[in-house]
């Protein structure tokens, strides 16, 4: 199927009635390098419609990919703010937020979201120095959004899953890696690293979580809230 064919299912939510099941979701995170963000309280039932769920199982399921992911870090909670959720303006950098990010403590353990192979793993990282992320900054900001290469740098030290039909969860800002391998099959809830900020020292410690379908992510695009978080939410559902 069409990255934007996958990309449209995922992303086609509305508002109703929130499930029992529905995971933790805390309305009172924000971003640790904004302790003094705005608070952000989600629709209280928020959900996709019945024809919506049916057709990402179904998606999943041809795709073989997971039917959901578990949150990568324990004790983690869905994010609602939106500092902390995918397309967020980065202004710092001329660019816009692809993943969601879990605040946590330096250390926290990083745990795999699903099922899959490690296809990167960052060793051998070594911090790049602050001239030259100013640098690096300073030219994505003059360009009016940051180049590949300068947003790698920027998530820092890596772990990256593939779940197969184009599914790849990637976990950064790590302080360290757990002892895996290129091709290295994970299971839910396996350690694969620990929380830090490397990369952007001035995000302070929080893991950045990225769901990679194709070329694009989860909730590429999305311009309602709501229908940002209902999407997000539902990515972590049972």
């Amino acid at each position: 199927m069409a990255t934007a064919a996958l990309f449209a299912l995922f992303a086609a939510v509305s508002v109703g009635a929130q499930p029992a099941s529905a995971p933790t979701v805390d309305p009172e995170v924000s971003a640790p390098s904004s302790p003094n963000a705005p608070r952000y309280t989600p629709d209280p039932a928020l959900r996709l419609t019945t024809s919506a769920i049916d057709e990402i199982e179904r998606t999943r399921r041809t795709l073989r990919t997971p039917t959901t992911f578990t949150i990568p870090v324990p004790g983690g909670v869905v994010p609602t703010a939106p500092e902390l959720l995918p397309n967020s303006l980065r202004d710092y950098r001329g660019g816009t937020h692809e993943g969601i990010d879990f605040p946590m403590k330096t250390g926290a353990p990083v745990q795999a979201a699903a099922t899959g192979r490690v296809s990167r793993v960052d060793y051998a990282y070594q911090e790049w120095s602050e001239p030259a992320r100013n640098a690096a900054l300073d030219n994505a900001r003059r360009l009016g959004y940051t180049p590949e290469l300068i947003l790698d740098l920027i998530r820092g030290r890596q772990v990256w899953i593939d779940h197969g039909g184009g599914v790849v969860t990637r976990y950064a800002h790590l302080s360290a890696v757990a002892p895996l391998q290129r091709g290295d099959v994970v299971e839910p809830g396996q350690l694969i690293g620990y929380v830090g900020q490397s990369g952007y020292p001035e995000g302070g410690p929080h893991l950045h979580f990225e769901i990679r379908i194709g070329d694009t992510y989860l909730g590429a695009g999305s311009r309602d809230l709501n229908e940002l978080r209902a999407t997000v939410a539902r990515a972590f559902m049972p």
